[in-house]
This record gives structure tokens, sequence and C-alpha cells, in this order.
């Protein structure tokens, strides 16, 4: 899959406005992490999409939150090679 492109966000996941317009990129990370926040239900053409990983902030990484985490991301058309947490940061090889 190649580079997404879309609208970008900033890291209040606010819309990035510069010289009055909307800012396009590279999306991929952005809809990786919102994908990752989204409970399902939240995007109503697609409502079981989401990982809903801030219910898990503070608690381990087990097999329901990484198959939560593979689901979504699948769903959305990525590859998933690696889901792994290193000091508390998960980190995700997809493309």
């Amino acid at each position: 899959m190649s580079d997404r492109q879309d609208i970008l966000l900033d890291d209040e996941l606010d819309l990035r406005i510069e010289d009055g317009d909307f800012v396009v990129g590279n999306s991929t990370q952005q809809e990786i992490e919102c994908l990752l926040r989204a409970a399902p239900g939240h995007y109503k053409q697609n409502p079981l999409l989401g990982a809903n990983i801030t219910q898990d902030l503070n608690g381990p990484m087990n097999g329901e939150t990484r198959r939560r985490i593979r689901v979504a991301l699948l769903a959305d058309g990525f590859k998933i090679k690696d889901i792994s947490t290193v000091n508390g940061v998960i980190s995700i090889d997809a493309e």
C-alpha cells in the first residue's frame, strides 16, 4: 500500500491550516492513530471500526488489545508486520 494522502491534523487532532488553507500530506500515521483511538460506533459509515485503546491506558498490552488493533487496521486495508510495546509505547509496523 502506498502512502495515503489526506488533510492533516495537528497534535490535538484539529485540522492543520497554513496560509488559510488545509495542509495535505502523508496521512498514514495519523490514520493509524485515529483508528486506534476510535471506539466502535465512532465512524457512522463503518460502525464496527475502531480499536478503542484509550480504555487500556496504563494497562498491559494483552492478547485482546493486540487483537483489536490488528482487526481495526486490517479492516482499513493495512498489512501488519508487527505489533509490539517497548516501555509502554505501542510500536506498529504496518503498510
